[in-house]
């Protein structure tokens, strides 16, 4: 006689209501953990599959921005090999490109590549747009490819980290357009030894502007110099005609003469400017906004930043998008505020290691954290003798808060090393290109 079955236990019937609890959260959660790690264009299709795909964006976006910076494209890959490869090419007529191959180990930002998981069957595709507001993508030696979403930040990486500097041309004290010696003689352009000190640890830079203050003919020539090199170190930004920081301060110019007045200066007086000849950011002068200010920023630029003159930690993520204005921002707050810090000492930037420490411990937290890292400071204020020296740290005797913190920031393999600007770029493209799969004849 077969033993009758015994009925479930309270305990039991907990549990197994407990488990399908479980599995109805985790199918709610990893769509939420995928969309923390990647973004999802507007166009994304979820059977996008295949070995050719075309990205594009809007028209008139594509017109007037150009988002010839590289954005990632992350596609699981079935069938990868050692002999996988990717071309790209601008339109349907024209000749496709082997895309170069990095690796994790390489040290790169900005560059139009592809870097195979070999072990994860991944590629992540890193293009900018060409020509044209769409481009091609065809894989090779492959079984077939998925997309799977836009890289958070540039190839993958972990974090991002964003310098900027404000007042290329606003004092005379600065020394704009003086002749060149080395980045810590005080007779030096300031912004120049900026500039050639952050390209040393290979951190491109954005500069914020001021095209009616100190310099002439001969601060424009310092700025061509540098982008001369072609070596997309540094974005130039607006800052202002003249610096207003008020309302009362705008109305004698008016907003648009400040703001766009100086864009367009910009544009006139400076060429091979990197990612095309565009002015992405506004760089708001004290941090002063009003509606005239914001009204006339709109739709001129692709992110607005701000600034408050201390430390906001909680600022670590990518400006929301600005429906009204049609820009990002106004967002980028240092989470660490480096003049108040430089500024605590005479002269000021003279190395102390207490103040390298609490650089360094901020930048670490918002690595450690995933986030962006908003990083900026005012040249014109200090010695470049005292903020650039070179040499090893003694507190308050020799060396510099400024180089040693840079030392310790740069040529990380898992880090985003980015200009304002360039930030912002990605990120519209991250949020609206529509990327579809593409039939191939077998």
């Amino acid at each position: 006689m077969m033993n009758a079955p015994i009925p479930p236990t309270t305990a039991s019937r907990r549990d197994s209501v407990i488990r399908v609890q479980i599995r109805r959260l985790a199918r709610f959660l990893l769509p939420l953990l995928f969309l923390a790690a990647f973004c999802m264009p507007a166009g994304f299709a979820a059977d996008s599959a295949g070995k050719e795909f075309i990205v594009s964006v809007d028209q008139a976006m594509w017109n007037k921005w150009g988002f010839q910076y590289p954005v990632t494209y992350v596609f699981d890959i079935s069938g990868l090999s050692l002999g996988a490869k990717v071309s790209r090419r601008d339109n349907p007529s024209g000749g496709w490109k082997v895309l170069p191959k990095k690796a994790a180990t390489n040290f790169f930002n900005g560059v139009e590549c592809v870097r195979f998981d070999y072990s994860g069957g991944r590629a992540f595709v890193s293009v900018g747009f060409g020509g044209g507001n769409s481009t091609e993508l065809s894989f090779a030696n492959v079984t077939s490819a998925r997309f799977v979403g836009v890289a958070r930040y540039y190839d993958d990486r972990k974090a991002a980290y964003t310098l900027s500097l404000d007042n290329w041309g606003r004092k005379a004290t600065a020394n704009p357009g003086a002749a060149w010696h080395a980045a810590d003689d005080d007779a030096c352009d300031n912004y120049q030894a900026a500039l050639r000190v952050c390209r040393g640890f290979k951190l491109p830079v954005s500069i914020a502007i001021n095209t009616h203050m100190a310099g002439s003919n001969a601060m424009w020539n310092a700025m061509q110099q540098e982008l001369d090199r072609r070596d997309f170190s540094w974005e130039p930004a607006v800052h202002a005609q003249t610096h207003p920081g008020n309302a009362r301060a705008y109305g004698v110019r008016g907003c648009r003469a400040e703001v766009l007045g100086c864009r367009d200066e910009i544009l006139q007086h400076l060429r091979h400017i990197p990612f095309g000849q565009h002015v992405f950011e506004h760089i708001l002068t004290s941090g002063y906004k009003d509606d005239a200010v914001l009204d006339t920023d709109a739709a001129e630029f692709l992110f607005v930043r701000g600034y408050n003159g201390r430390d906001t930690p909680a600022n670590t993520d990518y400006a929301a998008w600005d429906a009204a204005h049609k820009f990002y921002g106004v967002g980028g707050l240092n989470p660490k505020d480096y003049d108040r810090v430089f500024k605590r000492r005479t002269p000021m930037g003279r190395f102390f290691a207490a103040d390298v420490a609490e650089l360094n411990a901020a930048f670490d937290r918002v690595h450690d954290a995933g986030g962006v890292c908003y990083a900026m400071w005012h040249p014109d204020r200090y010695l470049n003798s005292a903020i650039h020296d070179p040499r090893p740290g003694r507190d308050g005797v020799q060396g510099s808060t400024l180089v040693q913190h840079l030392r310790h920031v740069a040529n990380r393999k898992d880090v985003w090393y980015v200009a304002n600007g360039w930030l912002y770029s990605y990120r519209y493209i991250a949020e609206h290109a529509t990327i579809t799969g593409k039939a191939t004849a077998e």
